[in-house]
């Protein structure tokens, strides 16, 4: 019916030994699933770093080709310009002489009425 009084002690000031034992087999085990934990977390983190790698990657690959491309269309505009101011200067020299003007009034009435009958052609195909 009572306790010893040893065993009285035990159960009011704490675990015996056995228990004890016990009481470490679980600690151990809860390290060992925080640690599982942990390193599950690890690999979760290392993916999503690396995804990120990749897409930085991918980001600077992509900057570096439209660099390039910005660069082409740089120097396809420059050589236009020079092209078309070359262009610009010889118009004015035609221009100023009489048998140029003849020559851009005649020019600007074959554009003028090519423009008229091509609107009117799609007009006509279109209805």
């Amino acid at each position: 019916m009572w306790k010893s009084n040893s065993q009285s002690r035990a159960d009011l000031f704490g675990a015996s030994s056995g228990s004890n034992h016990n009481a470490y087999n679980r600690e151990q085990q809860t390290a060992l699933l925080f640690e599982q934990q942990n390193d599950l977390r690890m690999e979760e983190l290392a993916s999503k770093v690396a995804a990120i790698n990749q897409i930085t990657v991918d980001i600077h690959n992509e900057v570096h080709g439209q660099n390039a491309i910005l660069d082409q269309s740089s120097n396809s505009f420059d050589s236009f310009g020079t092209t078309f101011a070359g262009t610009m200067k010889k118009l004015n020299v035609m221009a100023s002489q009489q048998l140029g003007k003849s020559m851009c009034f005649m020019v600007s009435a074959i554009v003028i009425i090519f423009f008229i009958v091509y609107f009117i052609l799609s007009r006509v195909n279109s209805t």
